[in-house]
């Protein structure tokens, strides 16, 4: 089974379903549909009996991902826009984080963002020395994150490290994120093929529910105290910061911050 959408492959060799976000000369940046096809291949595992795995990785060797494709936020005409596009993408982290199957994100590169994110969402994160960990949003764009994902990214890195990455705009290495947790396994690009071959016969020879029931118990924790926070995200995605961030970015200028 091949399903090739706009941008995204999902290959299925034998009991494994291979998702592979296909803009390498986009780092990788993610669009809707995109998120849309991922959602998709979770559903696709979810209702195949024979599929044991679900794997997410970049084409082309420099990046897994580097995040939402920022030409997509110029479509925005009010907060409204902005609110209906984080409840989309936490739909999409909650799928994964669902599905059945054990879920292995395979990093090579750049590894930021939205990808960040996708990355967290899965149980097992495996990635090549040399491979960058970021969120700069707040040099980059200044938008937001919404609860659901800050609270997945300060379970999986730290809460301290997270408003570090996010205030400093500082970029994590594999070595580091293999020291906090983030990443189970790091190699060499030669080696990395090899590794991920290793991590893959592990996971498939699992129990899936034993795995499911553990990452649904984690996931359960994580939530319950979670509260509503669209009253913030009304206030960044209505902001003249976020249009100064998102125009800028694209026109390879850096923004100067109002905060207002």
């Amino acid at each position: 089974m091949t399903e090739t959408h706009e941008d995204i492959s999902i290959i299925r060799h034998g009991d494994t379903l291979d998702v592979v976000f296909n803009r390498p000369e986009k780092h990788n940046a993610l669009t809707p549909q995109m998120y849309d096809a991922i959602a998709g291949a979770c559903r696709s595992a979810d209702s195949d009996r024979e599929i044991r795995l679900l794997t997410l990785r970049g084409a082309g060797g420099e990046a897994f991902s580097a995040g939402s494709d920022i030409g997509h936020f110029q479509t925005f005409s009010s907060f409204h826009d902005g609110l209906d596009y984080e409840s989309r993408f936490v739909g999409v982290l909650t799928e994964l984080e669902k599905v059945r199957v054990p879920t292995l994100a395979v990093i090579d590169g750049v590894c930021a963002g939205a990808g960040l994110l996708l990355a967290a969402a899965c149980d097992v994160r495996i990635a090549t020395h040399g491979s960058l960990f970021c969120l700069p949003i707040a040099r980059t764009l200044g938008n937001s994150l919404s609860v659901h994902s800050v609270a997945l990214l300060a379970d999986r890195i730290g809460s301290s490290r997270l408003m570090s990455l996010v205030a400093r705009a500082g970029v994590m290495s594999s070595d580091e994120a293999l020291r906090n947790g983030f990443l189970s396994d790091c190699a060499t690009e030669t080696e990395f093929a090899s590794l991920t071959a290793q991590v893959s016969r592990e996971l498939l020879a699992a129990a899936p529910m034993t795995v499911w029931t553990i990452r649904e118990s984690l996931r359960r924790i994580r939530t319950r105290s979670i509260t509503d926070n669209d009253d913030l995200m009304r206030m960044i995605y209505s902001s003249d910061d976020f249009k100064a961030g998102v125009d800028g970015f694209l026109r390879g200028e850096r923004p100067v911050w109002a905060g207002v």
